[in-house]
């Protein structure tokens, strides 16, 4: 089976709310950047639009391992790197140093967006964007996320279950979906920020941060450029050296334990037997 891109996509300028910009987010939005260009070099008319999300700073402990140099330190890590990609590029994107979810509990002032990048570390946190994708009406039309420990990361793109009608493909599952442990409110967290880079990389390894973004960041390039996807996600293990792709299909998401219902002949069916 295959996933077409929502034909929404294709002629207009593309919103994507990037949350966290840390050690996946900062090279999650560089590689946007890079996939503003090629979108519109390969003739989408209007690119992307990306607005970050990270009420955090730069601390000692980021230098080296994330994006961020000595003389970012003390600095908010969301305005350096929009700022840093907005000069380079000749962008005119933004930058909020604040908690996505201060703007969450105020929709009003959040705005609809087509894509939801998500880079965050806690439970809490990815749990928050579960509801803003499943109980936010169809605020956003795609979900990608991007988690990972010391050696090993998911990269999951998805969907929430408001569709538009004009869709021609099945649902792609989320990553709390094929992973609903993620919503375990039981599950502690264990986000504290590191003192030093050494222990930094004690928690998290070096490099497995680019690994997780450039397969993200590759699934969005499939998707834009080619207009379909065979496999919607990836799972990462640098310690053995393996990955394992997500096919899109049933036989996959059963595997995982979530059974995917084809919401939209579901209500097919609903409407033809009230006719």
């Amino acid at each position: 089976m295959e996933h077409l891109i929502d034909p929404a996509l294709l002629d207009r300028r593309v919103s994507i709310h990037l949350v966290g910009v840390g050690g996946n987010g900062a090279q999650m939005a560089a590689c946007l950047a890079r996939l503003d260009i090629a979108m519109k070099a390969l003739g989408h008319p209007h690119g992307l639009h990306v607005t970050a999300f990270d009420a955090d700073r730069v601390s000692e402990a980021n230098v080296g391992r994330q994006l961020y140099s000595p003389a970012d330190i003390g600095r908010h890590k969301a305005i350096v790197t929009i700022h840093r990609l907005n000069q380079f590029y000749g962008l005119d994107w933004i930058a909020h140093p604040v908690r996505y979810e201060a703007f969450e509990t105020n929709r009003y002032s959040l705005p609809s967006a087509d894509i939801l990048v998500s880079c965050v570390d806690s439970r809490f946190a990815r749990r928050m964007l579960h509801e803003a994708v499943f109980d936010g009406g169809g605020r956003y039309r795609y979900w990608l996320d991007l988690g990972n420990t010391e050696a090993s990361a998911q990269v999951i793109l998805g969907q929430g279950p408001h569709r538009t009608r004009s869709e021609r493909s099945m649902r792609l599952p989320c990553v709390t979906e094929l992973f609903p442990e993620l919503l375990d409110t039981n599950a502690p967290d264990d986000n504290r920020p590191s003192c030093s880079v050494r222990v930094s990389l004690a928690s998290q390894g070096l490099f497995i941060n680019d690994v997780a973004v450039r397969f993200a960041a590759q699934l969005l390039y499939e998707l834009f450029s080619k207009g379909r996807l065979d496999q919607h996600g990836v799972v990462v293990n640098l310690d053995s050296k393996r990955t394992g792709p997500i096919e899109v299909g049933p036989k996959t998401w059963a595997r995982f334990g979530c059974v995917m219902a084809d919401e939209r002949q579901d209500e097919d069916e609903t409407l033809a037997e009230v006719a």
